[in-house]
């Protein structure tokens, strides 16, 4: 959920900067996309951090295939050892 919302963030940022830059400044489109971008990315780089190493921890469950880590069963075999002791 934290990638969406990050996603979601940006995007706005782009657009709340780019489109006055186009309609109110009329800057070329390619410019001011440009420029959007570079806003967008260091607004969220400073000032939403928690939000984005959120981001890319969802990101990276994601690519890798699994949730949390899971124990194994020789790792629980020794939980169970250990729980056995005196």
């Amino acid at each position: 959920m934290q990638f969406f919302k990050y996603t979601v963030l940006r995007l706005a940022l782009f657009f709340v900067v780019f489109v006055p830059l186009v309609w109110g400044l009329g800057w070329n489109y390619w410019l001011a996309a440009v420029v959007a971008a570079v806003v967008a990315f260091c607004v969220t780089y400073l000032f939403f951090n928690r939000l984005r190493l959120g981001a890319g921890e969802d990101l990276k469950e994601k690519v890798s295939g699994r949730g949390p880590r899971r124990k194994g069963a020789v790792e629980l075999d020794d939980e169970a050892a250990e729980d056995r002791l005196p």
